[in-house]
């Protein structure tokens, strides 16, 4: 039996949160490809399908896909760079906005009662600890 790793851990919390936000989207009613857009797009309103593309690590061509969808369904709204033509800024509509408060409350609800189960203090720890994980591995410390 292979040893636990501490990467391997992280990896199988990652998969079961990312499955939990699936559900989370299915039970909402809301295509799971939308969710990664409007979650990025209330916190980065005006950004460009590349900007989204590189956060959610896809394809620009897939974000193109789903934003036409998402466009046609009432969620974004598409206006041109005035800056540089070639690129267009989307924003969420009200219908949108709405989905991505009812995706916030639904997390912070999520994360409290999965936090509730160790102590602040440890919780402290953990996240100073995933933390320093993710420097190690963004910036690819020597010391790590």
């Amino acid at each position: 039996m292979r040893k636990k790793t501490v990467m391997m851990a992280v990896g199988r919390t990652h998969r079961a949160w990312e499955q939990s936000n699936r559900a989370l989207a299915l039970r909402m009613g809301i295509p799971e490809s939308y969710t990664k857009i409007i979650l990025f797009l209330s916190r980065r309103p005006g950004a460009n399908q590349k900007d989204i593309a590189a956060h959610a690590n896809v394809t620009t061509a897939a974000v193109n896909q789903t934003v036409k969808e998402m466009l046609a369904a009432g969620y974004l709204l598409k206006e041109t760079d005035e800056s540089d033509k070639r690129y267009s800024r989307l924003t969420l509509t009200a219908a949108g906005a709405a989905v991505a408060e009812k995706f916030r409350d639904a997390f912070e609800r999520r994360d409290a009662a999965i936090t509730a189960a160790i102590t602040a203090e440890k919780e402290a720890e953990l996240i100073a600890l995933l933390d320093r994980i993710y420097d190690c591995i963004r910036e690819e410390l020597p010391e790590c």
